[in-house]
């Protein structure tokens, strides 16, 4: 009993000096872990339990200058060059959304909404950015049929169609997330895992195809495949990494290649498809949008407005160009102020996607590299599947430019999935992998100097 409270009273000493939370209880644990360790140390060598007790605490250290240690060395370590840039890129996404206010119709209460929102996604953004990642890892199965419900509920209460779909996509941009989750937890089940990750892959990729969003397809399915391919390759599923590859493959390319035939025989598809590869061949029908923005960038200038587009003479871009503010934005401003402010905002979003890739790879747990790698894929096929559009290649309607294009759902979405990036890059340096779950990694908190203890 004696000995118990003297390191019951040490362990406080140490906790007060701790001051995240979150990092105390797991700090103690492996604290007292190493007292009970070297006392029983101690008690083989013939000390008795309370001497033994005494050299194992004197032998640890002043527990004040311990947690003091601990407390500098295992802090939350916000990463403020993608913070700074996701401010930059809110506060240029309302900037933007400004002067297209004084150009269009309607256009200043479409700011003022647009503000409101991303008031809103403020909110969202702090949310995700302190909550517990890990949630994702523990509670995926939950998450997921929620996600699914809501996205089906969206699609069905809104008469499905355009309307169904123009709802429930944004939840489903969600998914890869979710899905990340879902191998995590996966991870260690063999073949029967990862063909249970498939299968759940699939209903949200049948939804999609109902609601004929190729964009959305192509980012959901192509993230969910790389996220499988990568933890097959880290060994993460402990299965016959060709073989388990050839089990993702083959029946995603069996998927794919019917859902293709089935929409390459639909003439309409046929016909927008045609027009996007070769927008001349028909630029006043089905071409005519991918030949106005050709039109449109060829005579856009480095600096400053662009010149007169042939029989369109003076007349103002906003007259021109339809959604300005949503899906040709980026086309917009080309022409408006030049390619260099294009290159410019082009510029921002590489190097956060690279800070972020390079962010990602350091995590040490399963469960933050692949979390992080979804959000990622997230937000870099929708910056890239938007640019393509922008630069007239039409195949690909865009979901957003994140932060930057006019929407309020998008908007919310984009900014919580940011909030749990920086909050995996935040605390993950703390998480571990455990069989069915995540945790803290305790056994990695404890690094003492030399002068501070000694084993």
């Amino acid at each position: 009993m004696l000995q118990s409270n003297k390191f019951a009273d040490y362990l406080e000493t140490v906790r007060q000096q701790i001051r995240w939370k979150r990092a105390q209880t797991y700090v103690l644990e492996e604290i007292e872990n190493h007292l009970a360790d070297q006392k029983d140390a101690f008690q083989r060598d013939g000390l008795d339990e309370e001497t033994a007790a005494i050299r194992a605490i004197a032998e640890m250290g002043d527990p004040v200058m311990v947690g003091e240690q601990l407390d500098r060395t295992h802090r939350p370590q916000p990463d403020w060059p993608l913070l700074a840039m996701t401010a930059l890129l809110i506060i240029l996404g309302l900037s933007i959304q400004f002067i297209i206010g004084t150009d269009i119709n309607d256009g200043m209460e479409r700011f003022y909404r647009q503000v409101t929102w991303a008031g809103l996604a403020v909110i969202v953004f702090l949310a995700a950015y302190f909550l517990d990642f890990t949630i994702i890892g523990k509670y995926s199965l939950i998450i997921y049929g929620l996600l699914m419900a809501i996205a089906l509920g969206d699609y069905w209460l809104s008469g499905g169609g355009i309307s169904g779909y123009n709802t429930a996509i944004y939840p489903l941009l969600l998914f890869p997330t979710i899905f990340a989750g879902l191998v995590y937890r996966m991870r260690n089940e063999g073949y029967w895992g990862l063909a249970f990750c498939g299968a759940l892959a699939i209903i949200p990729i049948i939804l999609i195809s109902f609601m004929h969003y190729l964009t959305v397809l192509f980012l959901v399915g192509t993230s969910c495949l790389i996220i499988l391919t990568v933890a097959v390759a880290k060994g993460w599923f402990r299965v016959r990494k060709l073989y388990a590859l050839f089990m993702v493959y083959f029946p995603s390319g069996v998927i794919y290649s019917t859902m293709f035939f089935t929409m390459i025989n639909q003439e309409y598809v046929r016909i927008r498809l045609q027009a996007a590869l070769n927008p001349s061949s028909d630029p006043t029908g089905a071409g005519y949008m991918a030949t106005l923005v050709q039109k449109l960038l060829s005579h856009s200038q480095l600096f400053g407005e662009g010149l007169p587009v042939g029989d369109y003479g003076y007349y103002p871009i906003a007259k021109i160009l339809p959604e300005i503010n949503t899906n040709f934005l980026l086309t917009y401003l080309t022409h408006r102020f030049g390619w260099m402010l294009l290159i410019g905002i082009l510029v921002i979003f590489a190097v956060f996607i690279v800070r972020a890739v390079l962010m990602s790879k350091r995590q040490k747990s399963a469960l933050g590299q692949l979390v992080s790698l979804a959000i990622i894929l997230t937000f870099a096929i929708q910056v890239l599947t938007y640019i393509a559009f922008n630069l007239g290649f039409l195949v690909f309607n865009p979901v957003s430019l994140p932060f930057i294009s006019y929407g309020g759902r998008a908007l919310l979405i984009n900014t919580c999935l940011i909030g749990f990036l920086l909050s995996i890059f935040r605390t993950g340096s703390l998480v571990s992998d455990k069989v069915g779950g995540a945790g803290i990694k305790a056994g990695r908190l404890i690094q003492y100097e030399e002068h501070s203890c000694s084993s």
